[in-house]
């Protein structure tokens, strides 16, 4: 289940951002997700929740926005979108040719939502 090693990486960045802005609460983490990264949503979130626990992370959800394959054929041009996984296919469906995948392979954080330490407290 590489989903634990995803949320491993996430919490780290996570961390390293709630130290860098004084972060005491973490609300939501928004992640664009391609579908040839083959994570499955619900594992990743289950990891999420187990390696958070303790943490200013507990609690927090993440919102997932899955991105289509998008392509293009190398040899005539064509554009190809591909809203499932499974469906993708290397070679263009018109001439044969080897696809360039433009989209749909990365995994990133687009933003996190969090409450600010209380500039007015006492420390």
């Amino acid at each position: 289940m590489h989903e634990l090693a995803i949320a491993e990486s996430l919490l780290e960045i996570v961390n390293d951002t709630v130290k860098r802005h004084h972060l005491i609460k973490v609300n939501k983490i928004r992640l664009k997700i391609g579908l040839l990264t083959s994570v499955v949503p619900e594992a990743l979130e289950f990891s999420w929740q187990a390696l958070t626990k303790n943490t200013v992370c507990e609690g927090s959800s993440l919102e997932m926005k899955m991105i289509p394959v998008r392509g293009r054929c190398r040899g005539c041009g064509k554009e190809v979108f591909y809203k499932d996984a499974d469906q993708f296919c290397f070679l263009c469906p018109d001439c044969g040719q080897e696809i360039e995948i433009l989209e749909g392979r990365d995994l990133s954080i687009e933003e996190i939502e969090g409450e600010e330490e209380d500039e007015n407290s006492s420390s």
